[in-house]
């Protein structure tokens, strides 16, 4: 993967990337103290959690996205090459900080660095 910082990702590119996001997205969440719902389904994973709180991941192959929603706000991710981390459209923030501020703040959960 040799795209720079805001350029799109070769299609393939992504598909590798949210992929694999996607599996360590599942097996980090399985690994909670929280006897948690995992969905998954046309490139969505819902969670459900023992308080009620929901999170959805989702994939957004035509912006080359990874979406993030939570109680706390829906958030967009690009792959950025350069730190080779999914970053908020927004505030750039990486993907796996922003999970466990999220986390922390809507379940009580501490996920595993």
């Amino acid at each position: 993967m040799n795209h720079q910082r805001g350029k799109a990702v070769d299609t393939a590119d992504y598909y590798e990337c949210i992929e694999s996001t996607f599996e360590a997205i599942e097996t980090r969440l399985e690994s909670l103290e929280d006897d948690i719902d995992v969905d998954t389904a046309e490139g969505v994973i819902n969670v459900r959690f023992t308080n009620g709180v929901v999170f959805v991941f989702s994939r957004q192959p035509p912006t080359q996205q990874l979406w993030l929603a939570t109680p706390g706000g829906g958030f967009h991710f690009v792959w950025d090459d350069v730190s080779q981390s999914w970053r908020d459209t927004k505030t750039q923030e990486s993907f796996w900080p922003k999970l466990q501020a999220e986390l922390a703040a809507h379940t009580g959960c501490r996920l595993e660095s």
